[in-house]
């Protein structure tokens, strides 16, 4: 089991390559199915204390003074009640203050947390719903439902990861819609990808390659038809503990277990505590019994250490394997790391990986797998110096909130740079400016994408070459380098950087992308400083004065790659690397 937290995209990453290597391969083959929970959104929503706070603070300001039955009072020491306070303690609390500023405040709250679901199931007098403390007193509209509230990079992550065709379904117990609204951000076409399943009739959707199913309702749809959603919203004792028997709830209930009995599940800030969750556990693996050992995991877990409930799933996953096993069983399943660094270590991951397939797709054929395997190694070099810029290098002299938005920055910066570069490279067009997009390396994972006759495998096979270059350059401090801006009319990819002189640099996959490229203007011919690397191999020019293939021929004009022809005219990793130098005029 990990003995110290993981708070590092790149300690996380580094799991990935050793002990959890069996877990993130079949991750970026598209097996897992990802269980969400308040964990993901705690840093946009108020997290279960702030929540509980509010109800008791809604019920004492709303006590009538002077009237013996207040239905607010009777409500309010009901839900005291539920934190196990002494008749002494309670006959210290001043009703006429704030509860903010109660001095048991915290011990309160503490107590209550663990009692959620049973303090929302109050009820608060004859005349109002019994919803009342999740509708009105948590105000679930303005709270959860809040057209205000943005995507954090958990949300974003998980949409990329959704995109890239890794992730087909999430299973959330939230009712916020940040989820939906990054997918909606980074793709113009949410609409035809996305199902959110909220209610049975949502399952009849058919066509969307990418699922979302919302067990315990949605804010946001409520919130638009209070009539039809407020209902759906599940929060209270005596919903949880009877939802898997409602009529209802029967459809979306055998959707759950389908996929927890046929798919290894991801959980990530759900903490399982809901009594509806281990019964559709332990439904699945009734249908599908699951045993130790198994490669991968079957459960997951973005957890920094495990908790009773997270034991009680495993038990149930795993059966009788898991007693004689435990140990074992809760370190393939510990990460040891929440979710911000998971997530993001997930996204640098997959990208990786899938240009290192493409990479050895295309190449193994034609240099072998011994120069397949240093490309491969270069490449890591690259996503590892990245990794490194994912967090503060000195966390521990920064707040909080300065940490957060460090890694807000950061995903928002590789958001913008890969779409750059892989919008440039299809296309030779630069992104229009404005809003969040994500152009994907590919809509599945890449065993599947390079069978599609559409999928440009070879060019994205020679992008991964050019891309493992620039990573060697950059672990052997050839040069250091800096992502380019989507935001920035007529900027590149990346720029390489030296004492010398700062290259930028364009990929394009072949000649008609150059092309658009050119014709829009989005370099200088004449501007020595720009690297134009074409991924396939290009018409002869028409020319008096044949220049050579790579190189610089003295005159102040555009470096041109051509990765085909080079790997064509060398006969190694190491010699495409001088080539490549030779070009970029280092």
């Amino acid at each position: 089991m990990t003995a110290e937290p993981v708070r590092t995209v790149q300690a996380v990453l580094e799991g990935f390559g050793s002990s959890f290597s069996a877990f993130t391969a079949a991750f970026n083959e598209g097996h897992y199915v990802l269980w969400l929970g308040s964990g993901i959104s705690r840093e946009r929503v108020p997290n279960v204390g702030e929540l509980l706070g509010r109800v008791v603070e809604h019920l004492r300001a709303n006590i009538v003074p002077g009237k013996a039955d207040c239905e607010y009072r009777g409500a309010l020491d009901e839900v005291l009640g539920l934190a196990g306070l002494s008749d002494a303690e309670l006959g210290t609390i001043d009703l006429s203050i704030r509860f903010r500023v109660w001095p048991l405040r915290q011990r309160i709250v503490s107590s209550l947390v663990t009692n959620y679901s049973r303090v929302l199931d109050v009820l608060v007098g004859e005349e109002n719903p019994e919803d009342y403390l999740v509708w009105t007193g948590l105000d679930v509209p303005n709270t959860y439902g809040s057209p205000d509230l943005e995507p954090d990079v958990e949300h974003y992550c998980i949409a990329i990861l959704m995109l890239e065709g890794l992730v087909e379904a999430a299973v959330t117990a939230n009712w916020d819609g940040l989820l939906e609204k990054a997918l909606n951000e980074l793709t113009p076409a949410f609409g035809s990808l996305v199902r959110v399943a909220v209610k049975p009739d949502d399952f009849r959707v058919v066509g969307r390659r990418i699922e979302v199913v919302k067990v315990h309702g949605c804010a946001v749809r409520a919130r638009d038809d209070e009539a039809e959603f407020r209902s759906s919203l599940v929060a209270r004792h005596s919903q949880i503990s009877s939802w898997t028997e409602q009529p209802q709830n029967r459809l979306i209930r055998k959707q759950l277990e389908v996929q927890y009995a046929a798919r290894p599940t991801l959980m990530i800030g759900l903490s399982t505590q809901d009594e509806n969750f281990h019964t559709i556990f332990a439904a699945a693996t009734q249908d599908l019994a699951r045993s130790w050992p198994v490669s991968p995991p079957a459960v997951v877990l973005c957890e920094e250490r495990l908790e009773s409930y997270h034991r009680s799933v495993l038990r149930t996953t795993y059966g009788s394997t898991y007693q004689g096993n435990a140990v074992a069983i809760n370190d393939s399943s510990l990460l040891g790391a929440y979710g911000k660094p998971v997530l993001l270590a997930l996204v640098l991951s997959s990208l990786t990986e899938k240009l290192s397939f493409l990479v050895e797709d295309e190449m193994e054929g034609i240099w072998g797998s011994a120069a397949v395997k240093q490309l491969q190694t270069d490449l890591l070099g690259l996503r590892d110096v990245v990794a490194r810029h994912a967090d503060p290098a000195d966390p521990t002299a920064l707040q909080r909130s300065a940490i957060l938005e460090f890694q807000r920055q950061f995903a928002a910066r590789l958001i913008n740079v890969v779409n750059l570069a892989l919008t440039v490279f299809r296309t030779g067009r630069i992104p229009v400016s404005g809003g969040r997009r994500y152009e994907p390396l590919s809509d599945r994972p890449a065993a599947q994408a390079v069978l599609n006759a559409d999928f440009p495998s070879k060019q994205f096979g020679r992008l991964g070459v050019a891309l493992a270059l620039i990573g060697r350059g950059l672990t052997s401090e050839q040069w250091s380098v800096v992502p380019g801006d989507g935001e920035a009319a007529g900027d590149c990819a990346v720029q390489l950087i030296t004492n010398q002189r700062n290259a930028r640099v364009f990929f394009v996959k072949d000649a008609t992308a150059l092309t658009h490229l050119r014709l829009d203007a989005s370099f200088d011919e004449s501007d020595g400083d720009v690297l134009i690397v074409v991924a396939d191999k290009e018409p002869p020019t028409k020319t008096r004065s044949p220049r050579t293939r790579f190189g610089r021929d003295g005159k102040t004009s555009v470096g041109r790659f051509n990765v085909e022809s080079s790997v064509a005219d060398t006969a190694s990793p190491d010699d495409l690397y001088e080539a490549f130098k030779l070009a970029s005029g280092y």
